[in-house]
């Protein structure tokens, strides 16, 4: 393959280089046939930089960026980074939420911020008219803004160390935290990406992950700028239709393709297995698997699944990383299938010991806890795990996943005392739980998630691997959470989706609400409720246990 074409110290020297070393790179878009090379995006942005220039932005400011991945998105992120303003790349609603629940979600961003202005693609314009309401002093731009300003005009001076991205967090809510990333720190992000990954001009990579997260954002700029093709589908292509887009990455050989655990599932459940094997896969290279836990089940489902179609074992590469971090924190050596260890589910959540039960496979029984490999940290960044006392800790202990490097993060935007908690020394703190293990790195889940039961610790994936397996249960779609009832009992509860009534559904070990599971030790009780619109048309069910179910047998 090809050597790496990403250079430059900003985002628009960067494309400015591509232009010249591979000018007939494609950035495909089929829900639209639309194209759009290097060379034409380098030049389309120089406009848009005079064009927002004269519409009032200045260097420096930040701008909300509210549009469909498309050449004319393209154009707008590169115009407005070469005029010297950072970007905020926003959450569209993607057809599935009301515009005056965006608008309200988008008003609290953008007020938090002080953005002035924000571009905002014709197809969200209702989101447009509330927000003019929400934030009367917000001045609302098109993507293609037209400039009266010759191309060959002088731009602002853009350095690495002014501010490029404010990535907010999936977590953001009443108070949304904006990630800062300058132009130097998005730059090793991607580097980070290309080398750790090995990407090349000869990758094609394939997306439908959106780009106001950081695995759509910052994953599609590493290809992009690298000097591959890069075929773009929107979210809800992917979900309407998970089956085509396989198949169009079968037909345009596609090498990347990236997404969270419960994509690689929906995939596979929308293909039967003799139209996979109908497929041919063999140019896969990467499957990139993060940005939730990743499940040791999916990884051998996949394996096994796409094994007829061509697909090599270390394909399903499952990585570890945040937005703090410009994406990328650790991933898999090439070439090797990830590793999948079983260790002591009761040791490591009582003392945050790491036992590797014998086989180096899962056992059955209510001891064993899988854990899948996220690989060694990646170009440029270094890993240390910490206790809850700032201790460093040796390998094999559990405590908190730490980093530090050119792609972290300095802080939030506008934000001093987060910031100020961010930080342990020079080291970011990630709020993740996780353990090293001969060099790899192994996370076990939200240091602030654990479910504590009269100080007993567990994870709440534990618990949803049981709930899953509940009769009735709708696409195995749960969530477990801890608690604490009227009378101070600490409990862990389960919402579970159902189209069954919640009178009806029965606890792991088969026994009715009201009744103590003999499989789990545990108090069954369920309640009906209204969480949001079920997709399976039914209702909300909750377990509650002083208890939570530690096996993972049969029913």
């Amino acid at each position: 393959m090809r050597p790496a074409l990403l250079s430059g110290d900003t985002l628009g020297e960067s494309l400015a280089n591509l232009g010249r070393a591979a000018p007939g790179a494609v950035a495909a878009f089929p829900a639209t046939s639309e194209r759009i090379t290097p060379r034409q995006l380098d030049e389309a942005s120089v406009r848009a930089a005079h064009a927002y220039l004269e519409a009032g932005i200045e260097p420096g400011d930040l701008v909300g960026v509210l549009m469909s991945t498309d050449p004319r998105y393209f154009v707008t992120i590169f115009g407005l980074w070469r005029a010297g303003a950072a970007v905020s790349i926003l959450p569209a609603a993607g057809g599935f939420g009301d515009d005056t629940g965006a608008a309200r979600r988008l008003a609290r961003i953008i007020e938090a911020t002080g953005m002035r202005h924000l571009v905002l693609d014709p197809a969200s314009s209702a989101v447009g008219k509330e927000l003019s309401e929400l934030v009367p002093r917000l001045t609302i731009l098109g993507p293609s803004p037209a400039s009266t300003r010759a191309a060959a005009s002088r731009l602002p001076a853009v350095h690495p160390e002014s501010l490029a991205v404010v990535q907010f967090t999936s977590g953001s809510t009443s108070a949304p935290k904006g990630v800062m990333l300058t132009h130097r720190t998005v730059m090793a992000g991607l580097r980070a990406c290309v080398v750790s990954g090995a990407l090349s001009p000869d990758d094609v990579l394939v997306q439908w992950v959106p780009t106001f997260h950081d695995m759509g954002f910052i994953g599609l700029l590493s290809a992009l700028l690298n000097g591959a093709d890069v075929h773009v589908f929107t979210p809800v292509a992917f979900l309407r239709r998970p089956a085509r887009l396989l198949e169009y990455f079968a037909e345009h050989h596609g090498t990347i393709l990236a997404g969270p655990n419960f994509s690689y599932d929906y995939l596979l459940d929308a293909m039967p297995p003799e139209r996979l094997a109908a497929l041919d896969l063999s140019s896969w290279r990467l499957a990139f698997n993060g940005a939730e836990p990743v499940s040791a089940a999916t990884v051998r489902r996949f394996r096994a699944a796409l094994a007829p179609a061509g697909v090599a074992e270390s394909v399903m590469y499952p990585v570890y990383g945040m937005a703090e971090a410009t994406l990328s924190v650790s991933y898999p050596r090439l070439g090797e299938a990830a590793r999948i260890i079983a260790v002591d589910r009761t040791a490591l959540a009582a003392g945050g010991a790491v036992r590797v039960l014998p086989g180096g496979h899962f056992l059955p029984g209510r001891a064993a806890k899988e854990v899948v490999s996220a690989g060694r940290p990646v170009h440029g960044i270094e890993v240390r795990i910490s206790s809850d006392r700032g201790a460093l800790l040796p390998p094999g202990r559990l405590g908190e996943v730490q980093i530090r490097g050119d792609a972290v993060t300095s802080g939030y935007y506008a934000a001093p005392e987060a910031t100020a908690r961010l930080f342990d020394g020079g080291w970011l703190r990630t709020g993740d739980l996780g353990f090293q293990l001969d060099g790899e790195l192994y996370v076990t889940g939200r240091l602030k998630e654990m479910l504590i039961v009269h100080g007993q610790n567990f994870f709440p994936e534990d618990v949803e691997a049981i709930a899953r397996e509940v009769p009735g249960v709708y696409r195995r779609r749960c969530v477990a959470f801890a608690g604490e009832a009227d009378d101070g009992q600490e409990y862990a509860g389960v919402i579970v989706e159902s189209a069954r009534p919640a009178d009806e559904m029965r606890s792991p070990g088969g026994c009715p609400p009201g009744s103590t599971s003999p499989r789990c030790g545990c108090t069954w009780s369920s309640r009906a409720g209204s969480p949001g619109p079920p997709a399976g048309n039914g209702s909300a069910s909750s377990q509650r246990s002083g208890s939570p179910p530690t096996k993972q047998e049969s029913p």
